[in-house]
């Protein structure tokens, strides 16, 4: 037996739990899982120090954003894995099509505000899912040059179809996270959603969004 491994084991076990008693609410569960992820996390900052990259706010804003790229492609990944043979393959057709269940009809560039989606790719997205009598459209009674949408019977239908396979793609990405964890994740996400949405509310030009991140401040 290899005792100084087993000896270097044991005192991260060691660090690990006295980190897990210190900390009021701690990210990482108390499981093998938990106990993997924090010497992940610890080796990263360990390698930063090393490069001399100091813990501050930048970089944690900068690991955030990579965290939710990294998350999404991720998510993807599962659902394409297990919707693959559906017509709600891609998870745009889905965000679509909830968001006229939940919110009911309204006009195209609405549905494309509402799906964080750019006009070109949310009009391909639209006609996919009117071809596949999902969505039905109509002329506006406000404003004859645009279309009003809603969601069809079908489009329902097939929502309800594919919502248990939903409800395990949720439970994978969610990983190990246990319930008071995800009450916090998602009351953050709530936040950051809820200004993200008031910026997205009205359409906004290239120029607009550059002047927003260029003198954003906390």
């Amino acid at each position: 037996m290899n005792h100084k491994l087993l000896i270097d084991f044991m005192h991260l076990l060691f660090e690990f739990e006295k980190e897990m008693k210190e900390e009021f609410t701690s990210i990482y569960a108390p499981t093998i899982m938990g106990f993997k992820q924090w010497i992940r996390d610890k080796k990263v900052q360990e390698e930063d120090q090393e490069l001399g990259l100091e813990a501050s706010t930048e970089n944690t804003d900068q690991h955030i954003v990579l965290s939710f790229f990294k998350l999404a492609n991720y998510s993807k990944t599962y659902w394409r894995s297990l919707l693959t043979d559906t017509p709600l393959a891609l998870p745009d057709n889905h965000i679509f099509l909830m968001n006229l269940w939940r919110h009911g009809e309204m006009t195209k560039m609405e549905l494309i505000r509402k799906s964080t989606q750019e006009k070109a790719t949310g009009m391909q997205i639209i006609n996919r899912l009117i071809e596949l009598n999902f969505v039905s459209q109509k002329d506006s009674e406000v404003d004859k040059r645009s279309k009003i949408v809603e969601i069809t019977s079908l489009g329902r239908q097939e929502l309800e179809t594919i919502m248990d396979d939903i409800q395990k793609i949720s439970q994978v990405v969610n990983g190990s996270l246990k319930g008071t964890e995800k009450k916090m994740l998602n009351q953050l996400l709530n936040k950051l959603t809820h200004f993200h949405e008031e910026v997205f509310s009205e359409s906004k030009s290239k120029e607009e969004l550059i002047f927003l991140i260029v003198n954003h401040e906390k």
